[in-house]
């Protein structure tokens, strides 16, 4: 790998933001790609950056390192997670997050934990690596626009599940069993074969999540897996379960009923 590797800091704290920005400086094949105070602002910020390691607190409030997993794509990032509670352990690598540095930081692990990335990174195929190579520009201020969200993924990927974070467990839900998902303000309501799950999540994240064609946005409120569907009257849809959701009645109408119904 030619190029210096970028690191964003997401930490509610200053000193921890303090002190990583020390350690990164000490590395002249590592740059300082910016910080984020919480996970909010790395959501908008991560996919901006894309930053070849973030280093993610994990108690943080509102939003914990663990739920912004759960929420962010960020595929070309290598997570490493950095907390004062070894617990949190187990959790970061259902993520399958790179390394854990347990706090205070010393230089030896943090050396340790960035030298793993970096031999992860020159791993990779040249072509790969274009795009963090490119990445060498000035640490990026926290106070930015919202960007768009990627773009929703299609049935062609490999995947046919998801994990969701509920009730302090990692749920495996197959897409083919999720009937529809609700928005609730910061979080969401999974309606799928064994139940409801809530979760802390936001409705564009759900969609990029979701594979289209197979999951329609029908309102701000609902995102519908069209296989689930039993009828449709008017502005609503009636699911296999018998629950009903809403259409909007905007000028999108027409191509929403298109999507739910085309082959």
């Amino acid at each position: 790998m030619t190029g210096k590797i970028s690191c964003l800091i997401v930490d509610d704290e200053e000193p921890a933001h303090e002190v990583l920005k020390f350690l990164i400086a000490k590395l002249t094949w590592l740059t300082y790609a910016g910080s984020c105070y919480n996970a909010l602002e790395a959501l908008e910020m991560i996919p901006e950056v894309k930053p070849d390691i973030i280093f993610l607190d994990v108690n943080m409030p509102e939003l914990s390192g663990l739920d912004l997993l759960n929420i962010v794509h960020a595929p070309d990032s290598h997570v490493i997670m950095t907390t004062a509670y070894p617990e949190y352990a187990v959790d970061g690598f259902t993520f399958d997050v790179t390394s854990f540095l347990l706090k205070p930081i010393g230089f030896d692990r943090f050396l340790k934990a960035v030298t793993k990335v970096r031999r992860l990174l020159s791993d990779r195929p040249s072509h790969e690596r274009g795009q963090s190579d490119a990445n060498e520009n000035a640490p990026v201020d926290r106070q930015h626009p919202p960007v768009q969200l990627p773009e929703q993924r299609t049935d062609s990927g490999p995947e046919e599940y998801m994990w969701i974070r509920a009730d302090r467990k990692m749920y495996c839900v197959w897409f083919k069993d999720i009937l529809f998902v609700e928005g609730l303000k910061d979080y969401v309501k999974v309606y799928y074969s064994d139940g409801v799950l809530v979760t802390l999540a936001s409705m564009a994240a759900m969609t990029t999540r979701l594979p289209s064609p197979t999951f329609v946005r029908t309102h701000r409120s609902y995102i519908v897996n069209r296989n689930m569907i039993k009828v449709i009257e008017g502005n609503m849809v009636t699911m296999l379960n018998g629950m009903k959701v809403s259409i909007a009645v905007s000028p999108t109408r027409d191509e929403v009923l298109r999507q739910l119904t085309e082959k």
